[in-house]
């Protein structure tokens, strides 16, 4: 291997040694700063501020509250759209501005929504209890560590979707406008339009009327 020669001619003709400086290590106060911002980042003041109380109305009971509250946390939240229960969102960052949902939705819970990438819901889409939409796969890795690098991938129901309940999809899934998914389903690729899908994985079961 040829190693980098760090000499120069100068204008003068002589050969002079290039200074190289080590790169600089962060200071104390920056290193304090990502420590924090490390530890707190899974904190999303803001959703919790408001998605806890929420959490504590009884199941089925003071929707409209609960929803108005999943609205003020910053949520996407659609005219007309009732949230039943305890919705449980996970991810980086401001999770909050990943989740869309639109008008005249119902969502019952448990839900479960993972935000490392964005999860979009038309309108009128019904959702299941037990339900979980979820946007990260890992990469099999090598025998000492299987579970490797992460790679997110968005969710979107269209309009009129309905989930049934104990539905499981996954990361990069589009669900077509009008397509019903079967409880206990496990969604591993798209699904078409007003389309009857269920199993394991998901499987076409018949078209649906128009």
């Amino acid at each position: 291997m040829i190693k980098p020669d760090p000499t120069f001619l100068s204008s003068r003709g002589k050969a002079e040694t290039l200074s190289v400086s080590p790169p600089a290590r962060p200071s104390l106060r920056q290193r304090l700063h990502e420590s924090i911002k490390g530890e707190t980042d899974g904190l999303h003041l803001r959703f919790n501020l408001f998605a806890f109380p929420a959490s504590l109305l009884p199941h089925f009971s003071f929707s409209r509250l609960r929803t108005a509250l999943y609205r003020l946390s910053g949520v996407a939240v659609g005219k007309g759209t009732l949230i039943c229960g305890k919705i449980e969102v996970t991810g980086p960052g401001a999770i909050q501005e990943r989740l869309t949902m639109g008008t005249n939705c119902l969502i019952t819970s448990p839900l479960y929504i993972d935000v490392c990438a964005p999860v979009t819901l038309g309108n009128h889409v019904c959702i299941g209890h037990h339900v979980l939409l979820i946007t990260t796969n890992h990469e099999i890795g090598p025998p000492a560590r299987r579970c490797s690098g992460w790679n997110p991938a968005p969710i979107i129901l269209e309009d009129g979707v309905w989930i049934g309940a104990n539905v499981t999809v996954l990361p990069g899934v589009t669900i077509g406008a009008g397509a019903v998914i079967a409880a206990g389903a496990v969604v591993t690729k798209n699904v078409s339009p007003n389309t009857l899908v269920g199993g394991v994985p998901a499987k076409v079961i018949r078209q649906l009327e128009v």
